[in-house]
């Protein structure tokens, strides 16, 4: 058995709508949010007022006989009734031993007040006779408009000629059909209609009142000048006001109204943001490629400074660091050398951007997915700024030595020392040659002599091992390439995280949020 939903209370659908509209600014156009706005006002200043008074108001156009239907209701001719129209140019309050009354008639506007006899079966009930809602005076209309935004309860008073008059069921019924079970529709001057015709323009009626989404509103007929259905109607209204729900019941189905007016900007659903294609976009114009280029040649020229022969190192210093000319050579807070992304670049981010949002609004109602989308591309520049400032901020292992380039370092120096030895030796030789003076005996390292060896063996030695520290450090520097990339392009992904993929997620959250408000509201 399917367990059935509670509805919510009033309390939770106002605060339901409350969240909405809070969640909606900025976003959703003002001239939408302001019925709901308007809406929670008024919640607010009815609740607070008379809690236990029901208002009831007759409402009807020109010549349904509203006041004659109003005097009868109250039992004597409290509102004036002439053949001239508009007869009621302001509201009239009938009184029945309501407490806090005053302050509530006081927000109705309603200055002409009377106070009728004790009657039990009325106690609490206020009865309004209003303008006609079609009045020729522009004023006229105005009142009845506000006050039927007011009341607790509506009785619409239509009779046997404009039952079906456009401006009753398109500017007022049709607009509160969620208003139903605080509405009664009233067919007067039934006693104008032949008995056998009576039937048929209440089936015709009904099925206008269907249309107006009010298929279930309770429908009675009356005649103010016989009396027939008066008691009826009276009886109706002792039963709402001794009820005391509809002041809860109206203001509900306001909430509802407004709430599902907003329906269809929220409802939908959106997506995970996909940020992959974003990212290589970045990547591209953070100038990431760029920047492994410069940490491998930055690495090879760091090790031809340890592990290259002797005389290359020291020519090696005076080519400038790759990574020092771009202020990368130590991870910084502030901003690097590397060139603005070009015009085709910054054309790629903002194509990974839009589809970033694009994509992760698909199936949102707009103007949600416009406003989210458009949140997200005006942030194009921040996220550029963000993505240099990640670049520079990365370790790129600039300063990191392996120990073998000591090892090397080392080897490279005795060998080069070894053969600057054989060399001054050879020389010392030659000097006594020259000078014919008598030649120390030289010692032999098998076929040749110790200085020749010694000469030949470290420029022999030391050349092999630059050599193989040469290829050595290729390899080193295409991983340090590597590893540069990973992190320069976590940095990359990092950025695009935090620039637009977490901002777009907070706009993704708060487009939910104000679904679930406005449909709890609306429900």
């Amino acid at each position: 058995m399917r367990r059935r939903t509670r509805a919510p209370l009033l309390e939770e659908r106002v605060s339901a709508l409350a969240t909405a509209v809070e969640l909606g600014e900025g976003i959703v156009p003002p001239a939408r949010l302001r019925p709901a706005r308007e809406v929670l006002e008024r919640t607010g200043a009815r609740s607070a007022l008379a809690p236990g008074v029901t208002v009831a108001a007759l409402l009807g156009a020109t010549g349904s006989g509203k006041s004659s239907l109003f005097n009868a209701l109250v039992g004597e001719p409290l509102s004036a009734v002439h053949a001239r129209r508009p007869t009621t140019t302001q509201p009239l309050a009938a009184v029945w031993d309501a407490p806090g009354a005053t302050g509530l008639l006081d927000w109705l506007e309603v200055p002409d007040r009377r106070l009728r006899p004790t009657d039990p079966a009325l106690s609490g009930l206020v009865l309004l006779d209003l303008p006609d809602i079609d009045s020729t005076r522009v004023e006229n209309r105005a009142v009845a408009a506000r006050l039927a935004e007011r009341v607790d309860a509506l009785v619409w008073v239509l009779d046997p000629q404009k039952y079906a008059d456009a401006v009753v069921h398109e500017e007022y019924l049709r607009p509160l059909r969620e208003h139903a079970a605080v509405s009664v529709v009233v067919l007067n001057q039934a006693d104008r209609l032949p008995a056998d015709e009576l039937p048929g323009v209440l089936v015709h009626l009904r099925q206008v009142l269907a249309e107006d989404g009010m298929g279930d509103v309770e429908l009675l007929t009356t005649s103010a000048r016989t009396g027939a259905g008066v008691p009826e109607l009276r009886s109706r209204l002792a039963r709402l006001a001794g009820e005391g729900r509809a002041a809860r019941e109206r203001l509900e189905a306001d909430v509802r109204t407004v709430a599902g007016s907003l329906r269809d900007t929220a409802g939908g659903g959106s997506s995970a943001p996909d940020a992959g294609d974003l990212v290589d976009a970045c990547a591209s114009a953070a100038g990431v490629r760029e920047v492994v280029t410069a940490v491998e040649r930055s690495y090879r020229r760091r090790a031809g400074r340890h592990v290259g022969w002797p005389p290359l190192r020291w020519l090696g210093r005076l080519r400038p660091d790759p990574l020092r000319r771009l202020h990368l050579e130590s991870p910084a807070a502030g901003a690097s050398s590397l060139p603005a992304p070009t015009p085709a670049q910054e054309a790629g981010v903002r194509t990974g951007v839009h589809d970033l949002a694009w994509g992760a609004t698909e199936g949102m109602a707009e103007p949600w997915r416009g406003a989210v989308t458009q949140r997200v591309e005006d942030r194009v520049p921040v996220l550029v700024d963000a993505l240099d400032t990640a670049v520079a901020g990365t370790d790129l292992g600039a300063e990191h030595r392996p120990s073998w380039w000591r090892l090397w370092s080392v080897l490279g120096l005795l060998l080069f020392t070894t053969a600057l030895a054989g060399a001054a030796w050879l020389g010392a030789l030659a000097v006594l040659g020259y000078l014919r003076l008598p030649e120390p005996e030289t010692p032999m390292a098998g076929p040749l002599p110790w200085p020749t060896a010694l000469l030949l063996g470290g420029l022999v030695a030391g050349l092999l091992l630059a050599l193989a520290g040469r290829l050595l450090a290729r390899v080193g520097a295409r991983r340090a390439a590597r590893r540069a990339r990973g992190r320069l392009s976590a940095a990359v992904e990092g950025a695009a995280t935090r620039a637009m993929v977490e901002p777009l997620r907070a706009d993704l959250d708060r487009y939910r949020k104000f679904s679930a408000a406005v449909e709890l509201a609306a429900r």
